[in-house]
């Protein structure tokens, strides 16, 4: 799938994109259902003042619930749409009707937490008595019961309600700037011909085995955020201000708190992990003085920690390729799981190939009355399939629990999510070692993967944790987020998880934050270390098939959300109150270091 000229969108074929007609046959039919939706809303909005009943509490819930489903179907089709091709005028417009309508249906929908905060304690026991119905709600009521002194009156939830598009502005600009109106220019290949680097062909360049091309590619990449630095900068200032005046509109201490509180995550979780990743920083620095040595670069530099030790595209993979790959991986979770899987790889919920203004990188989104859908930007590298792994993990996840429970809950918080999808890179890892265990090659080059891994997400991820929560702290002590600030913070931490043995690069290592979209998703990043920690220990079971684990995991899977996430992460055997799993975890990182270290000697 690696072009020289990136195709338009309408050139890609169509086996590579994802097929929306899952969803609905034409932007006119996705309309047609949007109007209804909204005035369904219109339904709900009649119970402000009146849940004063089992009956009618149960009737608005139900309504409430029906509103959630159907719009999340209608939206999700109008995001796909528009990320497919985020130049496209139609599909841009049809995605702000999808907004806006959102906007407008979240303040009618805005009385609802309110009034049932005021409902009297004893009163809605009662219901529940009254109701049998209700019990299927007794989760997601006690979730908004939690939220007591949080909530605003229901004028104010309204007006905040209305103002939420405004709100986050700021992440609908990044990702504007970033996708669509980004030029990195043209660098040379190995070959030394000029080709246009893009999100998606970057690790291409910077994974060469020539240092010229992939220094020459990691400034290239650099050079527009450092031309924008200030926009950048402004934007973000921007979006950690809005999430901090609502935190301190709905009465928390701070942004961390109000985007950890809701899902029941004890903010010592996030410390336990800076503090315990910190602890361990002499094994990532062991990493790049393993690198260095074995290059025998003594200026050892960023544009040289990517470069790959087993040598130039190893078990190079088609999407094709990928999908077995993934599939034979992941038998180990038997029948029901590889159905699912069949399923995703069979009917085009995947959009692979990257093309002119597609959005980068990659996600998972579902939607509870259809399916998943996988976005990526397709390389014939090992990576790509990792990430389809990865995407995949997430893709079942919500198959699973859309199976086995209603639509409230359906959606697992991020902070499971994200074990479900690094549990898939763990098991493809495990995989591809035994099935290549004849093979040093092959071995070096998994288990550099691996290891990556584990920089990538336990390492860089907490990086990512210390720069945001740093942003939120200065932020709401009244300090703009310049980009001067930004670049040294940026730079400081660098300095601090690369160790002595790697040089930053003038005018790359400072606009490193720029790079970063989930800084837009608040207080986001620290759950794919800590999720990839706990995928290590339970990966570790169900490939050893330890009795009851793959069950175990099962039921992790199709629990959705329907329990405090730190509960549900418990039943499947990992306690994510205590530093233990990452100890576990980065031992096995360590055991990984050790086994590289072994091959590279041979």
């Amino acid at each position: 799938m690696t072009n020289t000229r990136l195709l338009a969108r309408d050139e890609v074929p169509t086996e590579l994109t994802w097929d929306l007609t899952l969803l609905y046959p034409s932007d006119d039919a996705m309309r047609a259902d949007l109007d209804d939706t909204l005035l369904l809303a219109d339904k709900l909005s009649g119970f402000a003042g009146h849940l004063n009943g089992a009956k009618e509490l149960l009737a608005a819930l139900n309504t409430h619930k029906q509103i959630e489903t159907d719009l999340e179907k209608e939206y999700v089709y109008a995001f796909l749409r528009r990320d497919s091709d985020t130049t496209d005028a139609t599909a841009n417009a049809l995605f702000g009707t999808a907004a806006k309508a959102a906007t407008t249906i979240a303040t009618k929908e805005s009385f609802l937490e309110p009034e049932i905060l005021a409902i009297d304690e004893g009163a809605l026991d009662g219901y529940f008595k009254q109701e049998p119905g209700l019990e299927e709600f007794r989760y997601e009521l006690e979730q908004i019961r939690l939220q007591r002194g949080h909530v605003l009156t229901t004028s104010e939830e309204k007006l905040l309600s209305r103002l939420n598009r405004s709100l986050d502005s700021a992440d609908e600009i990044y990702n504007t700037l970033n996708d669509a109106d980004l030029n990195f220019g043209q660098v040379h290949d190995d070959e030394g011909n000029l080709v246009q680097l893009t999100h998606g062909n970057r690790s291409q360049f910077t994974e060469s085995l020539k240092r010229p091309v992939r220094k020459e590619a990691t400034l290239a990449y650099a050079k527009p955020y450092h031309d924008l630095r200030n926009t950048f900068a402004q934007t973000l200032n921007s979006f950690v201000g809005a999430q901090n005046a609502v935190a301190e509109l709905r009465y928390y201490q701070s942004g961390r708190q109000a985007a950890l509180a809701p899902h029941q995550i004890d903010e010592q979780v996030y410390d336990t992990l800076v503090k315990t990743v910190n602890d361990h920083l002499d094994l990532a620095h062991r990493w790049y003085r393993i690198k260095k040595d074995y290059l025998g670069l003594a200026d050892f530099n960023q544009a040289d920690i990517n470069t790959p030790l087993a040598g130039d595209d190893v078990l190079k993979t088609t999407f094709a390729e990928g999908k077995q790959l993934t599939l034979d991986a992941l038998s180990v979770l038997g029948g029901e799981y590889t159905a699912g899987l069949k399923e995703e790889f069979d009917h085009r919920w995947i959009d692979a190939a990257e093309n002119a203004g597609k959005r980068s990188g990659g996600y998972q989104i579902s939607v509870y009355k259809a399916n998943p859908f996988i976005l990526l930007n397709w390389t014939d590298k090992l990576y790509s399939t990792y990430v389809l792994a990865h995407e995949s993990g997430h893709a079942m996840h919500s198959w699973f629990s859309q199976h086995h429970q209603p639509a409230q809950y359906a959606d697992a918080p991020i902070f499971l999510a994200e074990v479900a999808s690094t549990f898939n890179e763990q098991i493809l890892t495990s995989y591809l070692l035994e099935k290549y265990q004849a093979d040093k090659k092959v071995q070096l080059y998994v288990l550099e993967q691996a290891i990556d891994g584990f920089i990538g997400t336990i390492y860089r991820q907490t990086q990512f944790a210390e720069f945001e929560h740093t942003a939120y702290q200065t932020e709401q002590a009244g300090q703009a987020l310049t980009a001067d600030f930004l670049d040294q913070t940026s730079s400081a931490l660098l300095k601090k998880y690369y160790g002595p043995d790697v040089a930053l690069l003038d005018g790359t290592a400072t606009q490193s934050w720029a790079y970063v979209p989930h800084f837009y998703m608040n207080y986001y990043v620290y759950q794919y270390a800590t999720s990839w920690a706990a995928s290590t220990s339970l990966a570790s079971a169900v490939w050893q098939h330890k009795p009851g684990a793959k069950e175990a995991y099962l039921s992790f899977l199709s629990a959705g959300g329907s329990a405090a996430p730190l509960e549900i992460l418990k039943r499947a055997g990992v306690d994510a109150t205590t530093s233990q799993y990452l100890e576990e975890a980065l031992a096995v990182f360590e055991r990984y270091l050790d086994r590289i270290e072994v091959l590279l000697k041979n």
